[in-house]
């Protein structure tokens, strides 16, 4: 399926507006099916929600707020002050809603609740809204900072650290599950649907099924754009000699293979360097050759984010 479009800049207020609805819709997710159903999810929600079984008065959203500035702070440490500040706005805004939600609606409790399809509305409206954070180069901030300090002072992978850090969360929620452990590790399992949903839909949501794609970038400016795009990413370029078939004019062709999690990183780095380039994505399934398929491929944005249980 061939995805034809014209890049634009992001402006502030646009951005600003839909970090803001991604992190609302996370938070009606976690509040409205996730919370009231005691799935313990991993992240600093799922470590409140244990909380809360010991410490039944206080608020779901101050253990939230809470442990979001112990893990802004660590990242403050063990990470340095641009990775808070891309991190700060959502990880304040979420218990922040959440709070409005207890003042507003305090029992969303709902009759016969059905664990199945909470796990997939709250898994949809998490996976939208990481979608929507994601896009639009936000983060929610919470465990997806241990994460990331994890990552940078282990040799384990992404999908590894991200296990390490939150299986530990999901196995304390089966452990600690009032109705029993055999009560718990069934909501753990319901919990590890829940994550692999959102994870899919946030993907889906993001740029379509396929696991890589073929951009193809048709610019005056093929030096100006080379330069920013092999200064910001371990990717290789082709570069093919165009002539515009109505207008006769010699073009550059650029293209490139870029995985999933790179594609809107990408996308704003040529609307930077040449806002009037042509860009069309087409499906890359297929690969043979010296292409690697490494995450870790930001230099200066640091590593690709995963959905991962906010």
């Amino acid at each position: 399926m061939l995805g034809n479009f014209r890049i634009r800049k992001l402006g502030k207020l646009e951005t600003v507006l839909n970090l803001t609805l991604g992190v609302f819709l996370m938070a009606c997710g976690y509040y409205f099916f996730v919370i009231p159903s005691d799935l313990v999810t991993g992240g600093s929600t799922g470590i409140s929600i244990i909380m809360t079984r010991y410490f039944t008065n206080v608020p779901i959203s101050v253990f939230s707020a809470g442990f979001n500035i112990l893990f802004l702070i660590a990242g403050w440490i063990f990470l340095g002050k641009k990775a808070l500040f891309k991190t700060l706005y959502g990880s304040l805004l979420f218990p922040a809603i959440l709070a409005l939600l207890e003042l507003v609606l305090p029992d969303p409790q709902f009759a016969d609740r059905d664990l199945l399809l909470v796990t997939l509305f709250a898994g949809g409206l998490a996976g939208i809204g990481f979608g929507i954070v994601c896009k639009y180069g936000g983060s929610t901030g919470g465990t997806d900072i241990a994460i990331q300090i994890v990552k940078k002072y282990s040799r384990m992978s992404l999908a590894f650290c991200v296990y390490a850090v939150e299986a530990p969360i999901i196995i304390a929620g089966a452990l600690t599950n009032q109705q029993g452990v055999s009560t718990g590790v069934v909501m753990a399992l319901y919990a590890i649907v829940v994550i692999l949903i959102s994870g899919k839909v946030a993907d889906s949501f993001l740029i379509g099924s396929q696991s890589k794609k073929a951009v193809n970038i048709i610019t005056d400016h093929p030096k100006e754009l080379k330069a920013v795009l092999f200064a910001s990413l371990r990717r290789g370029v082709t570069e093919i000699q165009i002539t515009g078939g109505y207008t006769e004019n010699k073009k550059t062709l650029l293209i490139m293979v870029i995985l999933n999690a790179e594609y809107h990183f990408v996308t704003q780095i040529i609307a930077s360097a040449d806002p009037k380039a042509f860009v069309y994505v087409t499906p890359a399934s297929e690969i043979q050759g010296a292409w690697s398929s490494k995450e870790e491929v930001f230099l200066n944005r640091g590593e690709s984010q995963k959905p991962v249980a906010k």
